[in-house]
């Protein structure tokens, strides 16, 4: 992410998800940015182990493949931002299973 296109994605992002990025080298962001367009495999519904998924809202397909969601209540994509207290219960709780 050099030059004008990441001027433009740290004004996209908003001021609080930019000052997180820019705390990190442009190549540091396009090698983790560039593999979540291509996605992992395995999937986490794949993985044969016991699995925990921290999410804003419920996750049918996680749950139907028997990943363990925690709702985190009054949160968005940035969970530990929005509600950092539900945040940290949650992570509890999912290492405590």
């Amino acid at each position: 992410m050099h030059g004008p296109g990441r001027a433009e994605t740290l004004t996209r992002v908003g001021p609080a998800w930019a000052a997180t990025m820019r705390l990190s080298g442009p190549e540091a962001l396009h090698r983790t940015a560039a593999p979540l367009g291509r996605g992992t495999t395995p999937t986490m519904r794949e993985l044969p182990m016991p699995r925990t998924y921290l999410h804003p809202a419920g996750a049918r397909a996680l749950t139907d493949a028997g990943v363990r969601v925690i709702a985190v209540p009054d949160a968005g994509h940035n969970i530990m931002l929005d509600n950092p207290e539900a945040f940290a219960a949650a992570t509890a709780a999912a290492l405590k299973a």
